[in-house]
This record gives C-alpha cells, sequence and structure tokens, in this order.
C-alpha cells in the first residue's frame, strides 16, 4: 500500500511538472558545451540539452562554455562564452496573429538565425544591450557586448 501511495504521488508530481513546463516554455536548449546556467526568479539552475527556457530566464555562459537554443517559431540562437542574456520577451500564436520576441544581451556574444517571427512579424523583434537597439529587418546576424 506504502508503494502504491508513493507511484502515485510521484505520477501527480510529474503530470503537473509537465503541464508547468509546456505552459510557459518559449524554447529548449539544443546543445551544451561547459557550464550553462539558468536563472530563473531568485533561482540559478544547471542547465542541460533537452531543458526548456522559459520567457524572462537568464541565460548565464561561464568560460569555455557555450549554448544553442531552439525557440517555438524555430528561431535559433547561440550564445558563446561569458554572455548573459535574458528572454524578456516571447510570444508565438500565428492562429491569433500575436507575436513577440524581444531578447536583451547584457554582455558577451550571441548569434540569431530567425525562424518563423523573422517572416510572419519582422517589426516584433527586438534585440537590446546596455547601449543599443538592434532591429532586425534581415535573418541572420552575429552581436558582442563587451
Amino acid at each position: 500500500m506504502k508503494n502504491l501511495i508513493k507511484i502515485v504521488l510521484i505520477f501527480m508530481v510529474g503530470c503537473c511538472a509537465t503541464a508547468f513546463a509546456q505552459d510557459g516554455k518559449v524554447a529548449f536548449v539544443k546543445k551544451i558545451v561547459g557550464d550553462v546556467l539558468i536563472k530563473r526568479g531568485e533561482m540559478i539552475v544547471t542547465t542541460d540539452v533537452g531543458d526548456p527556457i522559459f520567457k524572462s530566464d537568464v541565460l548565464i555562459t561561464k568560460t569555455g562554455s557555450s549554448a544553442g537554443i531552439v525557440f517555438e517559431d524555430g528561431t535559433t540562437l547561440a550564445v558563446d562564452q561569458n554572455t548573459e542574456c535574458n528572454i524578456k520577451d516571447y510570444l508565438f500564436e500565428p492562429e491569433t496573429n500575436a507575436y513577440a520576441f524581444e531578447l536583451y544581451l547584457e554582455k558577451g556574444k550571441a548569434i540569431y538565425h530567425s525562424g518563423r517571427i523573422g517572416k510572419l512579424a519582422p517589426d516584433k523583434i527586438s534585440l537590446k544591450t546596455p547601449h543599443a537597439i538592434v532591429g532586425t529587418r534581415g535573418t541572420h546576424f552575429i552581436i558582442k557586448v563587451d
């Protein structure tokens, strides 16, 4: 009986965690080299290939580290070592024509390649840095913030 209760509790926690991940997930980690962290609210967690990325997450790479992220619309973002990148806003709802893509690159280097948002609503894409705002009209660029 105790084992059955444990199994049911584990199943319920797993279901809740899966539902939560599907609700706010905007991207997933496709590739990782070295130590890559995510600051999620006040928590800092290590990340691995396949982990979800949520709106407002801050991706942090250490020296010798890098990460590749794939967003729900197919946009890809590769971040190099010593980078901090905040996913400020993301919305991809083509059925209601609602789009948003806003990144804040605090420091480091990132390579951006647009997905469907870049084709459907390029004016909804914004990349900000401490000293500049990048408006995208192309599909691919590299940006570095010192």
